[in-house]
């Protein structure tokens, strides 16, 4: 009963479009600077599955939902929360459970086809790793120690 449930969890989201993302991301920070996710349109907004890495070096896989506050034609302001294991090597490898939101928005760059478009992606990214306790946001100098930036391009097949 467990396998047929995950096969068909699974197969919902071979259905969905796929996003493909290069930048700060707005799921996982930079931990992930490169992106697949799996997106299923909700009436809300999305949810998400996603794999994210940055060179091999970090990474981590995750699901998220994304929560539109206004859907025009090309610009849709939203809320993301996700949660996701992740790793980071280097001389001690260190892995932890994290979370995070973001408050941003996509701009529609181009749009070809049916549904396929280049999006432009920003906004305000704060992630928290529950395991080890530790933020998961790269400080600035003389700013807030619990947001950073989200800026990424992503191509959204469908």
């Amino acid at each position: 009963m467990k396998k047929i449930i995950f096969i068909l969890l699974s197969l919902s989201y071979l259905l969905a479009s796929i996003d493909y993302s290069i930048g700060l991301n707005d799921k996982i920070g930079f931990i992930g600077i490169f992106d697949k996710t799996w997106v299923k349109e909700q009436e809300y907004g999305e949810s998400y599955k996603f794999v994210a890495t940055s060179f091999l070096v970090a990474g981590g896989i995750g699901y998220g939902q994304k929560h539109h506050f206004l859907k025009s034609k090309n610009f849709t302001p939203y809320l993301s929360i996700s949660g996701f294991g992740y790793y980071v090597l280097g001389i001690g490898a260190v892995g932890g459970l994290g979370v995070s939101s973001t408050l941003g928005v996509d701009i529609d760059i181009i749009k070809w086809k049916e549904n396929n478009k280049l999006i432009f992606q920003f906004g305000l990214f704060s992630g928290y790793d529950i395991v080890n306790g530790q933020s998961l946001v790269l400080e600035g100098d003389g700013g807030p120690s619990f947001l950073m930036p989200s800026v990424n391009l992503k191509l959204s097949l469908k």
